[in-house]
């Protein structure tokens, strides 16, 4: 409610009084294209391929919703002879589709922001729908 007593009903107040209140965007270079390649596999051809060796990182992402609405995701890789891993709790208005998109892209950045960038990252998901979506480049709907 606008004007309610908490701290986002005084700051959305405030910001609604303001009407010629004006945002700016900074839209950023587009960025080069990926050298990627998408494979889906049927599940027992995609475990045999989890467990080969390659080289580069390999991560696996996973996004689900609990049923009482709590959303989040997980990626983890392997470190040396043990995992390492980030999980991420994204709140209780999401759906589970939101989450393995964001797995995805969390994993990318994460592959990004290492001191030594690999030259190959390979990335594994079980949400065949999202993998589609992110390797699209124009605007459409996810599922």
């Amino acid at each position: 409610m606008v004007g309610a007593p908490t701290v986002i009903g005084r700051r959305l107040k405030n910001a609604l009084a303001y009407s010629r209140r004006t945002e700016s965007k900074v839209l950023l270079e587009e960025p080069d294209a990926l050298d990627a390649e998408l494979l889906q596999e049927e599940e027992v051809e995609a475990k045999a391929e989890a467990k080969r060796n390659r080289p580069g990182l390999t991560m696996f992402t996973d996004g689900s919703r609990l049923d009482d609405g709590a959303t989040g995701y997980s990626v983890v890789w392997r470190k040396g002879l043990s995992w390492a891993g980030a999980k991420v709790h994204m709140g209780n208005n999401q759906e589970a589709y939101d989450a393995e998109c964001a797995a995805l892209a969390h994993a990318l950045e994460l592959a990004a922001q290492r001191n030594k960038t690999p030259k190959r990252v390979t990335i594994f998901s079980n949400k065949q729908a999202a993998i589609r979506r992110m390797a699209l480049d124009e605007p459409n709907p996810g599922q």
